[in-house]
């Protein structure tokens, strides 16, 4: 069987992969964490040929975790699980080193097919929603959010839901002259100036929840 570590900060999550892959013949869930810290902890001594990784646990960025990742097991493919289908997300797990990227709405039969696609082939392999207004709206010109760091993803996402300087700071365990920064430097790549310039292109880009 292939071995499967989940970690996920839901516990309803985490059951419910274990549930889809204990359906199948060649998956087997070897351990269920619930934070990256633990995930640490354990995945020196699993080595597992898949990690399914949240994109936001409760202690930090999964996209943050994936270059430790692959230092410390090298030979584990990562699927990034995320409630976010947006191509910035998407891309910049595929630049860290993810094998493929599937969203929340995606999971049972889909999350099986790529976890399958992943172990079968070297292809990033990415399973999405599409994201709110794809179709519809026409994206800026001048907005190019895949120049935005996974960090700058989430602070932008946390300042479009209208969460302050200190809010974001507190959930992020930074200063707030951090979060400012980084909110600087969103503003000078997508070319904004103000909360609800950025709160539309967040919509836009799927990243509010």
């Amino acid at each position: 069987m292939i071995s499967v570590e989940v970690c996920d900060d839901h516990g309803l999550i985490r059951s419910g992969i274990r549930r889809i892959l204990a359906a199948t013949p060649e998956f087997e869930v070897v351990a269920a964490v619930a934070t990256g810290n633990a995930l640490m902890r354990a995945l020196p001594g699993l080595q597992p040929e898949v990690l399914v990784l949240d994109i936001r646990l409760a202690d930090g960025s999964g996209l943050e975790l994936l270059e430790t990742i692959a230092e410390v097991a090298p030979a584990t493919r990562v699927v990034i699980l995320s409630m976010h289908g947006a191509r910035g997300y998407v891309q910049k797990a595929r630049f860290l080193g993810a094998r493929g990227y599937v969203t929340k709405e995606c999971l049972d039969e889909e999350l099986v097919a790529v976890l399958r696609e992943v172990m079968a082939g070297d292809d990033f392999v990415s399973l999405r929603a599409a994201a709110p207004g794809v179709g519809v709206r026409e994206r800026r010109k001048d907005t190019d959010i895949d120049a935005l760091s996974a960090r700058e993803l989430e602070v932008m996402r946390m300042v479009a839901a209208g969460l302050t300087t200190s809010e974001v700071a507190e959930r992020l365990t930074v200063s707030p002259r951090t979060v400012e920064s980084h909110r600087a430097s969103i503003q000078r790549k997508l070319h904004v100036r103000t909360r609800a310039e950025m709160a539309r292109i967040a919509l836009d880009e799927g990243l509010l929840d």
